[in-house]
């Protein structure tokens, strides 16, 4: 089990648990990850910059799945509080900085998520 106290921003027990040690399928999942989610928080940044904040919704749903898959929390914390803001048009002015941290976020997961990758 990886947790914040030993540096690491993930966990993946869930998805040993769920592929009962399947390391083929957490790979999968982890390379999914890769690809998609810093698309998305790129995407979000943009729409911050013009001041789209609305837009965030659904691209922090599409982020959710794998973020809490990956376990990891302090991501997954703004990404929710993201999603349900900016659906409901609320703490419009807090936007900016929660997707900077998942941003900042997703840079550290990444790095130590391709670590894993390279180790299999």
């Amino acid at each position: 089990m990886q947790s914040v106290a030993n540096g690491l921003r993930y966990d993946l027990s869930y998805l040993n648990q769920v592929f009962q040690g399947n390391n083929e399928m957490v790979n999968n999942i982890i390379s999914l990850f890769l690809q998609q989610v810093p698309m998305y928080v790129k995407e979000m940044e943009e729409c911050v910059q013009k001041n789209d904040l609305i837009s965030l919704h659904p691209l922090a749903h599409k982020a959710k799945s794998s973020v809490s898959m990956l376990g990891i929390r302090d991501m997954e914390t703004d990404i929710l509080q993201i999603e349900h803001d900016s659906k409901h048009l609320r703490n419009l002015d807090r936007l900016p900085t929660l997707v900077g941290r998942v941003r900042a976020h997703c840079d550290l997961v990444y790095v130590q998520l391709k670590m894993v990758l390279e180790r299999s």
